[in-house]
């Protein structure tokens, strides 16, 4: 499956609502800011990835952390789109990858697979509002 660009979320309106108003869920190495979205979408799920320019100062780690996110949010996506489907429900997120050190490849899908399954059981009942 591919990740298109009709699926990243780029409208600086919604980024600026989730950090204003969204839903937050920890699951190392990740934080994750999501709301409800209309029903205009066309795909269940709209995600932007964020690495801090804190903790990661060269760009070119920064990119490199991102594509790592990109390439495994791709490959996991399929198991958030079912659920969410069976659910009705449409999502708004920003991904941010709060980890201080660069984690392999494995490490990083096997952990957005875990966060996917925790939005979806949860649906955020452990969240906190901004």
């Amino acid at each position: 499956m591919r990740y298109r660009k009709s699926e990243r979320l780029c409208s600086r309106k919604s980024i600026g609502k989730l950090f204003t108003a969204g839903n937050i869920i920890f699951h190392y190495p990740f934080r994750v800011l999501w709301l409800e979205a209309g029903e205009g979408n066309d795909f269940p799920a709209k995600a932007a990835i964020s690495v801090p320019k804190k903790k990661y100062k060269k760009a070119v780690d920064r990119n490199r952390i991102k594509r790592l996110v990109r390439e495994a949010y791709r490959l996991n996506k399929e198991q958030l789109y079912d659920g969410l489907a069976k659910k009705g429900r449409n999502i708004e997120m920003i991904i941010v990858y709060i980890a201080g050190e660069e984690h392999e490849f494995n490490y990083i899908s096997e952990k957005l697979a875990g966060l996917f399954q925790k939005l979806l059981k949860n649906g955020g009942a452990d969240q906190e509002n901004i």
